[in-house]
């Protein structure tokens, strides 16, 4: 039977939102997060934002640089699990204006061969006022031939 394997973790997930108020481990924020686990051939990312995987916010304010950013994690995280972009089968996408859809899409698309399954929701807001886009994944790892 196959077991629960973290990939990744944030080891202290409270850098992720400087400049917000009521952020620390009293209010229930901070301490580690995971990013990334596998079950057997499956893989569930945290939903990836213009965040590095560290917590630093790279792009303030920029869907181009946060979708890139996103991806750039989310390609990652796929490869520290054993696969690749195209073991994806399924994302959610959620962006602040839906002007953004445009650029997010094209940029999120570019990172695969054939693009999974997957939803685009526009939203009212993110965790931070700076965050524009949030990128959700599952996966599925075929096993080797």
């Amino acid at each position: 039977m196959a077991k629960k394997q973290l990939i990744y973790a944030m080891p202290d997930t409270t850098r992720m939102m400087e400049g917000i108020p009521n952020r620390g481990a009293d209010d229930g924020i901070g301490g580690p997060g995971a990013q990334c686990y596998r079950a057997g051939n499956l893989v569930w990312l945290t939903g990836q934002t213009g965040l590095t995987l560290d917590g630093e916010m790279r792009y303030p304010y920029d869907i181009e640089g946060q979708t890139r950013q996103a991806c750039e994690n989310i390609k990652q995280l796929m490869e520290m699990a054993g696969g690749t972009m195209d073991d994806i089968v399924r994302y959610v996408t959620y962006v602040t204006d839906r002007a953004y859809r445009f650029p997010m899409g094209k940029i999120f698309k570019s990172y695969f061969k054939m693009p999974p399954c997957g939803t685009g929701l526009i939203i009212d807001g993110l965790a931070r006022p700076d965050m524009l886009v949030e990128i959700d994944c599952w996966a599925y790892i075929d096993d080797p031939d």
